[in-house]
């Protein structure tokens, strides 16, 4: 046997150990994907709901008139909005030394929580079709052989598999795209809210410390 038909078989082995693999993953994927559907349609009516249609500004005047620990009690707030102000007010709370930092800190690891949630989607739009592309390609080369040999039920079992790893593959890929997409906007708006509040929060801090002093 010639050095290119034993590399030929081995690849050709590798190839066709890879088809269960891939269509294992495909199903994981799948299921993965319909998991985060149901999230997003869950934050998608909360967000429609009574806590969508606040603007967390509105906060800021709650934060300012009254004690932090108030408005965590405000009915309406984002979910993230709340858990933002709880450590916001723990930090509050440790002192001002050190203050300014410790609550960049909070902020910006909040907002890289926030990005990297972003993550698997990112890897399915990725993963999805490349999966479906070697779901379509692997079981081509058994299909060409059998249809070599006229063996037809063969030729099409490998076809259906080709064709539905193709359809599975895009299709997580491109639902993630579009949670991608409408995530990444979310997010955004969410990010830019938080800052605008902080740096209100700490400046009126700053500006109400001042006046105790002047006054004092």
């Amino acid at each position: 046997m010639s050095t290119i038909n034993v590399l030929q078989n081995t690849l050709s082995l590798i190839s066709s150990a890879m088809l269960y693999p891939v269509m294992i993953l495909l199903i994981i994927f799948f299921i993965w994907m319909i998991i985060i559907v149901g999230g997003f349609v869950s934050e998608y009516a909360e967000r429609r709901g009574l806590g969508g249609r606040r603007d967390p500004k509105e906060f800021v005047g709650y934060f300012t008139e009254s004690s932090p620990l108030q408005i965590q009690k405000i009915q309406g707030m984002p979910r993230y909005f709340r858990v933002y102000v709880d450590e916001l007010v723990n930090e509050l709370r440790m002192g001002d030394h050190g203050k300014e930092i410790r609550v960049e800190y909070l902020l910006q690891s909040k907002e890289q929580e926030m990005t990297r949630s972003l993550d698997k989607l990112r890897l399915m739009i990725r993963a999805g079709p490349t999966l479906g592309l070697m779901g379509t390609i692997i079981p081509m080369g058994p299909a060409l052989s059998a249809l070599s040999h006229g063996d037809l039920e063969k030729l099409s079992s490998n076809i259906i598999i080709a064709f539905t790893t193709t359809v599975v593959g895009l299709a997580i890929g491109i639902v993630a795209y579009f949670l991608s997409m409408m995530k990444n906007r979310w997010i955004h708006e969410d990010i830019k809210n938080l800052e605008y509040f902080t740096e209100y929060i700490m400046k009126d801090k700053e500006s109400f410390a001042s006046e105790e002093r002047r006054q004092g």
